[in-house]
């Protein structure tokens, strides 16, 4: 039971930086005069992985990359649904966000890498 209640907190975590990471980055993109959709895609898949992997109460690096797969189908939907006039005819924003998502994964796991070498002894 316990650990369910620690998967439901990390999902309550994700998807609460998710909101605050996607807000924070449009506003910034919007006062630095910036292209809005991959400002917010980039910073919000870069978040949504790291905060999965973080939050996640065991196998962490599978949890991320669930993050990473269920956010891409999100963006998909979301990218056809909030679509502004400087995003006609391009799926640049969606791509940017996607290659966001896999580099935060790969720092996942070069991070977890790193501490099971540290764990283990190892240089």
């Amino acid at each position: 039971m316990q650990q369910m209640l620690k998967l439901l907190l990390s999902i309550v975590i994700v998807v609460i930086t998710f909101i605050a990471s996607a807000t924070l980055a449009g506003m910034m993109a919007e006062y630095a005069g910036w292209w809005k959709k991959p400002v917010i895609g980039g910073v919000a898949a870069a978040c949504v992985v790291l905060s999965g992997y973080m939050s996640a109460p065991w196998h962490r690096l599978y949890y991320a990359a669930a993050w990473l797969v269920t956010g891409a189908v999100v963006a998909a939907v979301m990218s056809d649904i909030f679509m502004y006039a400087e995003d006609a005819n391009t799926s640049v924003p969606l791509y940017i966000t996607y290659a966001s998502g896999v580099v935060a994964l790969l720092f996942c796991w070069v991070w977890e890498r790193t501490a099971v070498r540290q764990t283990n002894g190892a240089s």
